[in-house]
């Protein structure tokens, strides 16, 4: 037995949780589906290095995201702000990437979708190379590597129910934004469907941007775990750097030492 064996399985049984919870799912909450997916079906599959809350972004040029339903975070070495439960207000540099959670995907969903990931793929930040040891300690020898595209943003969003896959396919002939700020996957849970990038024949399970279309495949019984197999490849292949605080802070009290500048605020020490 491989991983994605045990991952099947454990997907069957989720969706037979999710069968036993449609009632309450089909009530229309946002949040109490929100809280099946997060709690039933995503944290118990990644490792608690990966935080998982709701929230937005911001980057050092004062940028910030729309609100993101669910943000899959660094949990270990990054910086946040914690605001209230369940929202946090994060460095552009802490994120993977985020999750819209829609209970029913409609052409007003999709597009509110598609503007909150593009909020936070948006978002400016230096990019991490493949010599990246941790999001604090990054590895240079004689100025190599310099290769700087491993940290890309992914966006996923997870449709309990929906409409026609054919009609949310066609809702992106009206969609007039760069490819690279589109959604990686789009998750249409009651359809059993994943609509996933593609590049001629070519699947891509990777947050890249090498794509030239997206397409719709039948997922059945294996959904969750599918869905769950692209999460964990899209936070693997990415590495992160954490903000650069301490520069942040040393120019917040050299502008503090500029504005203070008379002898009545300063006592010389004699260090003998």
């Amino acid at each position: 037995m491989n991983y994605y064996d045990a991952l099947k399985r454990s997907g069957k049984i989720l969706e037979a949780y999710f069968e036993q919870s449609k009632d309450i799912l089909h009530s229309g909450s946002k949040g109490t589906i929100r809280e099946n997916i997060l709690n039933k079906v995503i944290r118990p599959f990644l490792p608690s290095c990966y935080g998982l809350s709701g929230g937005e972004a911001f980057d050092k040029n004062g940028n910030v995201s729309k609100q993101l339903d669910l943000v899959v975070y660094d949990n270990m070495f990054s910086y946040l702000i914690p605001y209230i439960e369940n929202f946090i207000q994060f460095p552009c540099e802490s994120i993977y990437g985020n999750i819209e959670i829609k209970s029913y995907l409609n052409q007003a969903e999709f597009i509110s979708s598609i503007e909150n990931i593009q909020s936070l793929k948006i978002l400016s930040r230096e990019g991490t190379h493949s010599w990246t040891v941790t999001p604090q300690v990054q590895i240079t020898i004689n100025g190599l590597p310099r290769d700087t595209g491993r940290n890309p943003y992914f966006g996923i969003i997870f449709a309990y129910d929906s409409v026609e896959v054919e009609t949310v396919l066609n809702y992106f002939r009206n969609v007039h934004i760069p490819a690279n700020l589109l959604p990686n996957a789009i998750v249409l849970y009651s359809k059993k469907i994943i609509i996933i990038h593609c590049k001629d024949v070519q699947i891509e399970i990777f947050p890249c941007n090498d794509f030239d279309k997206y397409k719709a495949l039948k997922c059945g019984d294996d959904t969750l775990a599918l869905f769950i197999g692209l999460l964990i490849n899209f936070t693997r292949h990415s590495l992160l750097k954490a903000a650069d605080i301490p520069k942040e802070t040393l120019s917040l009290f050299q502008n503090l030492l500029a504005q203070n500048p008379g002898a009545e605020t300063e006592i010389s020490i004699n260090r003998t």
